[in-house]
């Protein structure tokens, strides 16, 4: 079932993550509930916090249309500076020019507990640090010009505002 997608400045989504201890069927009612909400927002990666859970674990999606998780990721390894348009479900409508690395390498943990180690490159590269980043309590506005960032914070708060008032 998919879930409300947070707006930044929201708390949640601008402190690191817990990591993942427990591997059982809580985290796959999770995955399964982060899936559907990337799903249904049309994204390509979605982060727990990003529906309100501080879990260390994230949805990717690959160039071929395809999904997986990781879970208590680390980014071991990045090179070749560059520049990517970026977006995010949790800052709607918003894209930046945000400067990443081509080419990083990444150690998680899958669903069962197993660890995997990935080297990536191009989009895929560009999604893996967006998420990561998410986990660790980073939205991509953070990387962005004071200006850029302040413009954005005004965007969202309006959205935030509106999105209040229809609930009520």
């Amino acid at each position: 079932m998919a879930r409300d997608i947070v707006i930044w400045p929201n708390k949640v989504l601008t402190t690191p993550t817990k990591p993942v201890t427990d591997f059982g069927e809580g985290l796959t009612k999770l995955l399964d509930e982060m899936f559907d909400s990337m799903k249904e927002a049309e994204g390509i990666g979605i982060a727990a916090n990003q529906i309100g859970v501080s879990a260390r674990c994230s949805w990717v999606g690959r160039e071929d249309g395809t999904f997986f998780e990781i879970i208590n990721p680390e980014i071991l390894e990045k090179s070749g500076p560059v520049t990517l348009e970026e977006g995010c479900l949790s800052v709607p409508e918003q894209f930046e020019k945000t400067p990443r690395f081509h080419k990083v390498k990444v150690k998680y943990q899958d669903r069962t507990g197993a660890w995997h180690e990935l080297e990536a490159e191009g989009r895929l590269a560009h999604v893996l640090q967006h998420e990561i980043g998410h986990l660790n309590g980073q939205v991509f506005v953070e990387l962005l010009s004071n200006l850029k960032r302040g413009l954005i914070l005004e965007k969202m708060t309006r959205l935030q505002k509106a999105m209040k008032r229809k609930k009520d």
